[in-house]
């Protein structure tokens, strides 16, 4: 039986509840949907960024979806984890504290919002699953080709098994991440297979690109057992990005990119440039070796420290001083 907060969840059951923050008002939305019989726990999150609406949606749709009849084991949908920032369109942060909640893990039940969010995640949800599913997106000032990041600093059986789970999902290409950081690293440290899935931004969406994040998710369900009757996709060939660049701006100013994501450049090429009022270049940036572009700024103003941009490296080995 599992146990969320004050609920219990039966064999052949669905909840749909709110989970208390430790020490605080704030509650988080959930649902979990159990099967007859025994079965890994899966748990499936959304909206650690609150402007990432695509997972949510994602989340949302799948957590009334799916029934129990279908399910093995366990299936726990944190719908929205950053609610505060969710209804109020906010980027990349908890509204309270101005923290980034992606990198407040494991957290800390005396701290601020942030902190005790992540702490509540951790013990209440992370601790009683088997693997972990991640929703995000490109958030309100951002666009992201469709990828998936597997955690890679866990043990080798850990990040193998996370690998296949990114396989799974038949999305073109993952990228095997080296931090240790983030809601679905530190749970994998703990032992947990966990992957974050990226598709969408902007904080818009359309239906073609919901429905295929919403099968990219049931790819992996299948690919764990987890769903009952449903095969496990064809393997598709999937690009491996093993070495991964993040530009931040230097300066602030306005940004104007030169590529889109998803689209692929040669070493040294110019992948955009941040600008001041006068048009005179503060920061240009280059391609350190031949990549594709994951990610992108998309609004005009930045400040010293925003995101610019992300790319990987589909060859190895990538050395950028080749």
């Amino acid at each position: 039986m599992i146990q969320i907060g004050m609920h219990q969840l039966k064999k052949g059951g669905r909840l749909q509840e709110m989970l208390p923050v430790v020490n605080h008002e704030l509650e988080l939305p959930f649902c979990a949907v159990s099967g007859e019989k025994e079965g890994p726990v899966v748990l499936i999150s959304a909206g650690i960024h609150g402007a990432e609406y695509i997972g949510i949606q994602t989340a949302m749709e799948l957590s009334r979806e799916i029934k129990p009849s279908q399910v093995n084991g366990t299936i726990i949908f944190l719908l929205v984890a950053n609610p505060q920032a969710a209804s109020s369109y906010t980027r990349l942060f908890v509204p309270e504290d101005g923290k980034n909640l992606n990198r407040m893990f494991p957290g800390k039940k005396d701290g601020t919002l942030s902190e005790k969010i992540a702490y509540t995640i951790e013990k209440e949800l992370q601790n009683q699953a088997d693997f972990y599913i991640d929703l995000h997106a490109g958030d309100s000032h951002e666009s992201v080709m469709p990828f998936v990041y597997y955690a890679g600093a866990a043990k080798e059986k850990v990040s193998e098994a996370s690998r296949k789970m990114a396989e799974a999902t038949g999305m073109s290409l993952r990228v095997r991440s080296s931090a240790t950081t983030g809601s679905y690293n530190f749970a994998a440290i703990q032992g947990i297979p966990s992957i974050l899935m990226e598709r969408g931004g902007g904080g818009v969406f359309g239906l073609k690109e919901l429905a295929s994040y919403k099968q990219e998710v049931k790819n992996v369900l299948a690919h764990l057992r987890v769903l009952k009757d449903v095969s496990p996709p064809a393997k598709k060939f999937q690009t491996e990005v093993l070495t991964a660049s993040y530009i931040d701006s230097e300066h602030q100013g306005f940004w104007y990119p030169a590529k889109k994501p998803g689209e692929t450049f040669q070493k040294g090429e110019l992948l955009g440039t941040v600008k001041d009022v006068w048009g005179n270049v503060l920061q240009a940036c280059y391609g350190q070796y031949d990549g594709i572009i994951l990610y992108e700024t998309v609004i005009m103003g930045v400040r010293k420290g925003d995101s610019l941009i992300a790319y990987g490296c589909t060859s190895n080995p990538c050395d950028p001083n080749s």
